[in-house]
């Protein structure tokens, strides 16, 4: 099963025409689109609704705006088994790079981005002050946590699994894979080149607020995971030697449970 999750606020402008593309990359047959709507005051879900009766999308409505990152794993848990895409509801996230994005999933990796800073890849109309400040927190991201990819900040992805979106999210505002590849270790991770374009209908979401939860955000997750760090460091330093005369006196049941 693929289910693509689309977070959404005053999308009608969008929406109607984003299912109906996504299902004509990705066909019908074990394909799902789940949207998640914190209270838009337009037709969002109205649209949502009647693209329901033609295709397989379920809808889930929320009070109030909580944000990306709780929205993704609200319907991360609805999801259920199978392979998870995130992406945006206005088409900065072109559907034609699902069927690539799932693919490298099913090819075994955890988590397959898409990627604005591979080669490739790119940003079209965009304005420089704009492109600056991603390019700018990117650089902040990759320096804090050394993350092995170039676009930590995309919001156009795959995953393996639901669980890896449940267990990686702490339902912050937005940016939901810096919190995933914060969290989560060991992750096999690629990156496809995408090219973002910025919106052509409906109003952007992004404000000083936003960018305000983004530092609070990676500065938050910065230090949990310097604590989380320090505490294992800690644990490690208090490790007593061990006879080999002792320990090859106890049960085995007993060496396997340490």
């Amino acid at each position: 099963m693929k289910t693509v999750i689309i977070p959404t606020l005053n999308e009608e402008a969008n929406i109607g025409r984003l299912i109906p593309a996504i299902f004509d990359q990705l066909g019908e047959d074990e394909v799902s689109v789940v949207v998640v709507d914190d209270e838009s005051v337009d037709r969002t879900c109205e649209v949502v609704e009647r693209l329901g009766e033609e295709y397989n999308v379920k809808l889930l409505e929320r009070k109030g705006k909580r944000g990306i990152s709780s929205a993704v794993r609200y319907a991360s848990r609805i999801a259920g088994n199978g392979h998870i895409a995130v992406m945006d509801a206005d088409f900065s996230h072109h559907p034609k790079y699902l069927p690539a994005l799932f693919k490298k999933i099913g090819i075994g990796y955890d988590i397959a981005v898409g990627s604005r800073y591979v080669t490739g890849g790119g940003v079209d109309g965009w304005p420089s002050y704009r492109l600056f400040l991603s390019l700018g927190a990117t650089a902040l991201a990759k320096v804090l946590f050394q993350f092995p990819i170039r676009d930590p900040m995309s919001g156009y992805a795959a995953f393996k699994s639901s669980q890896i979106l449940i267990d990686g999210i702490a339902d912050s505002e937005s940016k939901f894979l810096i919190d995933v590849l914060a969290s989560i270790d060991n992750l096999r991770i690629v990156e496809i080149p995408i090219v973002f374009r910025n919106r052509k209908l409906g109003s952007s979401k992004l404000s000083g607020v936003t960018l305000l939860g983004y530092l609070n955000q990676i500065m938050t997750r910065y230090l949990l995971r310097s604590n989380r760090r320090s505490w294992m460091n800690k644990i490690s330093a208090l490790e007593l030697p061990v006879d080999p005369v002792q320990l090859a006196s106890l049960p085995q049941t007993d060496i396997t449970r340490q």
